[in-house]
């Protein structure tokens, strides 16, 4: 473990944090915290889903106004899925973080030459970490008995959470899959993600 790996995974160990303080005492942080998690955990699907496809697209082999107008063209297509939450949520914050952790994550390729060798294969990890934690988070919080712990009846009709499903039903779900994946996603971080590339490998060996 290196100290930019303790810097990476600071991110997500805080959002766990923030998750387990919510799951246990929502109204310690407010019960207004549940939606805002509810609402991260639908923009990390966008963001998931999105970084292979902006990935490769501003990694391509082609001229830099190319891949630009590229990522572009899927930004904007993700960013109808994303309005659609902001508008069932009553706000736009989800938008802004969209195309933060979007630039964020591309910039690199955009301005400047596409990443070889050890630091394009550590981008490729974190996207397939990414999808993997997300996809257990959610199925394991989706079957799985959840304790509903702190966030009770009265603390969900407080909440007063939009639409309606599972995780707007049973909100103490989502938060755990939040608790599990950033936990999950903060830990791999530490190693650099590199158990997943031995995996990956392991899977694919004849």
């Amino acid at each position: 473990m290196t100290w930019r790996d303790a810097v990476a995974a600071t991110p997500d160990f805080a959002i766990a944090g923030v998750c387990l303080a919510t799951w246990i005492a929502p109204t310690r942080l407010g019960v207004h915290r549940i939606g805002e998690l509810l609402l991260l955990m639908l923009l990390e699907f966008i963001v998931v889903h999105s970084a292979a496809f902006m990935g490769n697209a501003a990694y391509a082999d082609a001229p830099r106004t190319t891949r630009v107008k590229r990522v572009l063209g899927l930004g904007v297509f993700y960013t109808l899925f994303v309005t659609g939450f902001s508008i069932g949520f009553k706000t736009w914050w989800p938008l802004l973080g969209f195309w933060t952790l979007t630039l964020n994550r591309l910039l690199g390729a955009l301005v400047g030459q596409a990443p070889s060798g050890m630091e394009r294969q550590l981008i490729q990890r974190g996207w397939g970490v990414g999808a993997l934690f997300y996809i257990m988070a959610v199925m394991i919080t989706t079957f799985a008995p959840v304790p509903a712990f702190g966030i009770d009846p009265a603390v969900i009709g407080a909440a007063n959470l939009p639409s309606s499903g599972l995780w707007v039903e049973q909100p103490y779900r989502v938060v755990a899959a939040g608790l599990l994946y950033f936990a999950a996603r903060g830990f791999s971080e530490l190693v650099g993600h590199r158990w997943f590339k031995a995996t990956a490998r392991h899977r694919t060996a004849p």
